[in-house]
């Protein structure tokens, strides 16, 4: 096996576990990654600043945001003339709380397993990853 495909691998198994955490917990992995943008960003986003973090489509998103909005999770208020901002009402504060901050507590252990130096070198080398990667996707669009 490759790097690349290593790589890839680790990549979709992480997503996996990820999946199956957010099953566990009851929810969507699109409803999870709502929820722990705004446990871990700590103020209301818009659905514009969760797909760019995250990578969900607007569909898929808005979707999600319709269901916790249903359940009384969050809220949107008006921010400007073409967005709004997701808000956590006093349930969703107590629901992210108890569903978000297990699953930040396990990402926080495993970090705190590796020393400085791995911790500095994983993300010195997923960022060039991420930076050289954009740099391709973006030279593939100007050639189409």
């Amino acid at each position: 096996m490759n790097i690349r495909q290593r790589l890839n691998k680790n990549y979709n198994e992480l997503n996996g576990l990820y999946h199956d955490i957010s099953m566990k917990l009851g929810l969507s992995d699109s409803e999870s990654m709502v929820m722990y943008m705004l446990y871990d960003i700590q103020e209301p986003l818009t659905q514009s600043d969760i797909v760019k973090a995250t990578g969900l489509s607007k569909q898929t998103l808005n979707s999600a945001i319709r269901k916790l909005e249903k359940e009384g999770i969050i809220i949107l208020e008006k921010f400007n003339e073409k967005s709004k901002k997701i808000v956590m009402t006093d349930k969703g504060q107590v629901l992210i709380e108890q569903k978000m901050k297990p699953l930040v507590d396990m990402e926080d252990r495993v970090l705190a397993s590796w020393t400085e130096e791995d911790r500095r070198k994983y993300l010195e080398l997923i960022e060039k990853f991420k930076v050289q990667f954009e740099k391709e996707v973006k030279a593939y669009d100007k050639r189409k």
